[in-house]
């Protein structure tokens, strides 16, 4: 169905999506982060010519200004952008002095942007399925994803949503759309398992992506229902831990490897909030200058950490659990990267990274985190890390030249 504005084709659909998704609803000047600043500002071709050929009196010379073409777009949805401020948090120069935005005020909701108007929504269209999950880089999403039980049941209901916002997805290395549906149905079914620790699950999830990626690589497509079946039976059995008997956490290890994660991140410009939050967990981890302390002391406020953070995980059991499905879900995993393998050992990354972050914050402190305080610490994971472009290729990067991306190895990250 198309509707509304005459520049843009809306499509309304009913749409499936976590339960946590049906209930957010922007907070505004509420919020204690801002998504107007620190981070690009893609515009799609109409929304650019249309801030272009503006003849208000006041966004004009901004316009003007910071409103800029992408000399190596390469399609309509990231065909321009808003140059950033030059202050300290970066903003976005179209926020007035109330830190409210001149276009929303001066032209209304539809002369937004897409990447303004939506986020922090993403959109899938899997054949006729729509599917809207949230980045957890947005603190409200993020409390409403991780802090209640219930966030990841599913509903379905009608959006209505810009059709240049919607990522559709191509059936991939010759497998079809449904088969690709049923590998991420299961791989959601292996995070939900009750009975199995998550990194146990994640481990699961490592072993049929590195299984999958096998057949894929030997184009044997045919071959897939089988593995599928087969996943399912272990799953059932129990056979699918036989594997994991041996497999341990190693607290030294997760703290030595992720540290450089850490470290790359407080580099990196960050806004006032989250490096507000990182420079807690520096502090609880015994950080000096951006720098890490020697190994064995490291260990030892790593192990503090740990034992601090148990007993506030345990008032919310399912948060890192939530964390990771959010991420499946949001990432079309194990679809959207270079094989479902290299995906994996994204995962494990991202989950390495918003781990280290809670143990250290909870270092930091004598008493315990509160569940806010949690899921403030993994927006400020995503906001800071894992959505980071720079920031995820420099992580594989430090696995793949220290020999840590092998399977063996980043299960003892887990």
């Amino acid at each position: 169905m198309l509707s509304g504005n005459a520049m843009k084709k809306m499509i309304t659909d009913t749409m499936l999506m976590p339960t946590y998704v049906s209930r957010f609803s922007c907070i505004g000047g509420e919020c204690e982060d801002t998504c107007c600043a620190g981070w690009g500002i893609t515009l799609d071709k109409d929304t650019f010519l249309r801030y272009q050929s503006s003849f208000d009196s006041v966004l004009r010379p901004l316009f003007t200004q910071h409103v800029k073409r992408y000399s190596k777009s390469k399609s309509n949805e990231d065909y321009g952008h808003i140059e950033l401020g030059k202050d300290d948090c970066k903003s976005c120069p179209l926020l007035d002095e109330g830190k409210l935005c001149r276009i929303h005020e001066r032209l209304g909701e539809k002369a937004l942007s897409d990447t303004c108007s939506h986020y922090p929504r993403t959109v899938h269209r899997f054949g006729d399925l729509h599917q809207m999950t949230l980045d957890l880089s947005c603190p409200e999403a993020a409390r409403l994803a991780l802090l209640a039980e219930d966030a990841f049941d599913f509903v379905a209901e009608d959006r209505t949503i810009s059709q240049g916002f919607i990522t559709v997805v191509r059936p991939k290395e010759g497998i079809d759309l449904a088969t690709m549906e049923e590998v991420r149905s299961l791989i959601v079914q292996i995070l939900r398992s009750p009975d199995i620790t998550l990194s146990n699950r994640l481990r699961v999830v490592g072993q049929f992506c590195e299984r999958l990626d096998g057949l894929i690589r030997q184009r044997r497509f045919e071959d897939l229902p089988g593995l599928l079946g087969d996943m399912e039976q272990d799953l059932d059995s129990g056979a699918a831990m036989a594997p994991l008997a041996g497999f341990t956490a190693l607290p030294e290890v997760q703290a030595q490897v992720s540290a450089p994660f850490l470290m790359a991140g407080l580099k990196a410009f960050q806004s006032p909030h989250v490096r507000r939050v990182l420079e807690e967990v520096a502090q609880g981890l015994g950080f000096r200058e951006g720098l890490a302390p020697e190994g064995p002391a490291l260990v030892r406020a790593y192990e503090v950490g740990r034992a601090r953070l148990a007993p506030a995980l345990a008032a919310v059991p399912w948060l890192l659990e939530h964390f990771v499905l959010n991420e499946v879900l949001r990432d079309l995993f194990p679809w959207a990267g270079e094989s479902p393998k290299r995906q994996f050992a994204g995962l494990v990354i991202r989950h390495a990274t918003a781990r280290l972050l809670l143990v250290g914050r909870a270092a930091s402190r004598e008493g315990m985190l509160t569940p806010l305080q949690l899921a403030e610490t993994l927006q400020v994971a995503c906001r800071g890390f894992a959505h980071d472009r720079n920031l995820v290729r420099h992580s594989h990067q430090v696995l793949e030249e220290s020999g840590w991306d092998n399977l063996e190895r980043l299960y003892t990250l887990i």
